[in-house]
């Protein structure tokens, strides 16, 4: 039995370039396109976080209004009985 060669030299055969050649074309085009699919799954990570900052710092801006509103109803003369 003659010995299983795993190593080829040379050129690929003519059946396995054009496949090659496709191959490195199609990577030449997928690669781009899902980098350019990934820009909206980017925006609305952002924008998600932008939403939780803006929700966070809305709460904040409210408690600090009801304890500025505490305070004034506490030291205004005209809630006083």
């Amino acid at each position: 039995m003659a010995p299983i060669q795993s190593w080829r030299s040379g050129p690929p055969s003519a059946l396995v370039a054009p496949v090659l050649g496709l191959a490195a074309i199609g990577g030449l085009v997928v690669f781009p396109l899902v980098a350019l699919a990934a820009i909206p799954l980017v925006m609305a990570v952002v924008m998600a976080a932008g939403g939780l900052l803006v929700l966070g710092l809305s709460v904040w801006a409210l408690i600090e209004g009801l304890a500025a509103l505490e305070r004034w109803l506490e030291t205004d003369p005209r809630f006083h009985r």
